[in-house]
Order: structure tokens, then sequence, then C-alpha cells
């Protein structure tokens, strides 16, 4: 399973090929109780407006590169009470 460090190797270049402004991961892999059918949750500040589709994109990108399904977020599509919840436990991987 990747560390944290190898997450945000992989995720810093691709987070600024596509113009986001911070990046967090939350769940198993930022708690540290991933296993190997573990997915990679990302919560995205995207700064600008960004399509689904190159929402979708990023997510594609990170996938290949990670070989693990990736589940991605956006600061503005979650609810109070989900950003509560994983409020505390995110770890920042990028920021522009």
């Amino acid at each position: 399973m990747p560390e944290i460090d190898a997450i945000k190797a992989i995720i810093q270049p691709i987070a600024l090929e596509y113009g986001l402004k911070r990046i967090y991961l939350f769940g198993s892999f930022a708690k540290g109780t991933a296993n190997e059918d573990s997915d990679i949750d990302l919560l995205i500040e995207k700064g600008k407006p960004m399509s689904l589709l190159k929402l979708s994109g990023f997510r594609q990108d990170v996938e290949e590169k990670m070989n693990r399904s990736v589940d991605v977020v956006t600061t503005t599509g979650i609810e109070e009470a989900f950003k509560s919840a994983i409020q505390g436990t995110e770890i920042l991987l990028y920021e522009e």
C-alpha cells in the first residue's frame, strides 16, 4: 500500500496540471487503517470553476498513477455533516 509521501508525490504534479487549489486525503488512508482493497479518498478545493468532465479526468489520472480506485469530492459539493465528520482527520497533500 502506498505511504502518504508516495501519494503526495503522485498527486502534486497532477493537481498542478489541473490547476487545483488544495487537495486533502481523508478516509482509511488518512487514518492509517487502509488495506489492500481500500480506495483513496480525496477532498478537492478547486479554486476556479472546473467542469465535471475535467474533474473526472483528474480522478482517472490519479487512478491510473496509483493503480487504485479513487473517490473525489469537492469542497463545494459536500454537506456540513460530512465536512464535520472528516475534519481533523484530513491530510493536506497539495496546496498551490
